[in-house]
């Protein structure tokens, strides 16, 4: 293979080893997040820029945006799970609309953390990201294809953005996504132990009973 057999030394990178791949949209998140930092960085660096150089960015940015949103969906299935508590469903989960994820992510952290004024208002500002997005590239397809599935402009007529206003945004909300997603792993593996010691000694109580009739 020329993207492997032709060279293969440190510059290697693997993907796809982990046991649970429902844990891995965080990496991949920040993976898009960083790529889309540095072009975004590297370009407003420069006097001018090609507008085509910047649709990578948006296209970066948002993917960044869809999977963290994503990973904290299943993160908090597993919290949700090892607590007992009833799911909050979201049917867009393998859809590319940002939109009912972040009301998602807002219903979850009322769930779990009602109290957190912090992460409420993080979700409240999740949603009106979202919202931005819905307007700019409802479906993900905007800044990677010319055209839609009828043939015509795959966002609206003359669209502006402004990319550092975009970097400025979207470099702060995913690195606070980020934090989010290590708070809720933690949980989930705070819940988890807490789950396999009742459940362990569920098990030594029945165990006993069983032996004591």
């Amino acid at each position: 293979m020329a993207f492997y057999n032709s060279i293969s030394d440190e510059n290697n990178f693997v993907i796809s080893f982990t046991a649970n791949p429902q844990q891995d949209f965080g990496v991949f998140a920040k993976g898009y997040a960083q790529a889309a930092s540095v072009l975004a960085e590297h370009l407003l660096e420069q006097p001018r820029f090609s507008d085509y150089e910047a649709y990578p960015v948006v296209f970066l940015y948002r993917q960044a945006f869809e999977l963290y949103l994503k990973g904290l969906y299943f993160e908090a299935s597993f919290i949700f799970f090892f607590k007992d508590i009833q799911r909050v469903d979201c049917q867009f989960i393998y859809k590319h609309r940002l939109q009912p994820l972040a009301d998602a992510f807002q219903k979850i952290c009322k769930a779990l953390f009602p109290s957190d004024r912090e992460l409420l208002q993080l979700a409240q500002k999740v949603l009106v990201y979202a919202g931005e997005f819905e307007e700019i590239d409802r479906q993900s397809f905007g800044y990677r294809y010319p055209i839609d599935t009828n043939g015509n402009h795959s966002t609206s007529r003359n669209q502006v953005v402004n990319l550092l206003a975009l970097h400025n945004s979207m470099h702060e909300l995913l690195g606070d996504l980020e934090v989010v997603e290590f708070g809720f792993d933690v949980t989930a593996s705070q819940a988890q132990e807490v789950y396999e010691i009742i459940q362990e000694a569920q098990t030594i109580i029945a165990s006993e009973n069983g032996e004591a009739g």
